[in-house]
């Protein structure tokens, strides 16, 4: 069985604060006599479900098409639950009693339960989230080499409500500092998912030359 845990893309959603979202606006249109449907969409980078790559905070980091297929498919992810609110941080003491599963994952995902104000106040999901603090990314930088990528059931690594930090952690987590990447998947729909049944995550983002980061289309293969 395969679910879905990266969101539909649509117009409604809010993005980080003071970023871009989405545009949709009809090329050829059935409706006013075309005989066919196609749109133009314009479309932020770091809207919706998207992976931050190497790039974003390293000028001299890979874009995501640059970066080997085996990067986006974790065959040991690893579901944690850390239980954050708004503006409050995962921290390293909030990491160590998973210490040695991470150690064994290729794909750490984070399930705060925010992401149920996503659809009951979009406006408090995208402007006061929690975040992974530098201290965490500092630790699972150091301490799992095995780690591919991060994801998140929140808007971003980083909190609106402490960007200085934010920014320290998304450093430390693509490799600015000599470490290897560790990929960040951020705003996931982890709902429903569990540790028993989880077998596979595939994160496919779109393959853009030019870009830092990409919306990224992720599934999980759950056992039957």
């Amino acid at each position: 069985m395969y679910k879905r845990i990266s969101y539909t893309l649509n117009t409604k959603d809010r993005a980080f604060p003071g970023a871009p979202t989405m545009h949709i606006e009809p090329f050829e249109s059935m409706k006013k006599g075309d005989i066919l449907n196609t749109y133009q969409v314009t479309l932020f980078n770091h809207f919706g479900t998207h992976m931050d790559g190497p790039n974003h905070f390293n000028g001299n980091g890979k874009q995501l098409y640059e970066l080997e297929l085996s990067r986006f498919i974790f065959e040991r992810p690893l579901l944690v639950d850390i239980p954050k609110g708004e503006g409050e941080k995962v921290l390293a003491e909030d990491l160590l009693p998973y210490g040695e599963r991470i150690k064994e994952a290729d794909l750490l995902l984070i399930r705060s339960g925010f992401a149920k104000l996503r659809q009951s106040d979009n406006a408090i999901y995208s402007r006061k989230g929690p975040a992974v603090s530098s201290q965490a990314a500092r630790y699972l930088a150091d301490h799992f080499p095995a780690l591919k990528a991060v994801g998140m059931d929140w808007i971003s690594l980083a909190s609106p409500l402490d960007i200085k930090d934010g920014h320290k952690a998304h450093q430390i987590l693509l490799g600015t500092e000599g470490n290897a990447p560790i990929l960040i998947i951020e705003d996931l729909d982890l709902r429903g998912l569990d540790n028993e049944s989880l077998e596979t995550v595939f994160a496919l983002p779109l393959f853009v030359e030019g870009i830092d980061s990409a919306p990224v289309t992720v599934v999980a293969k759950m056992k039957e």
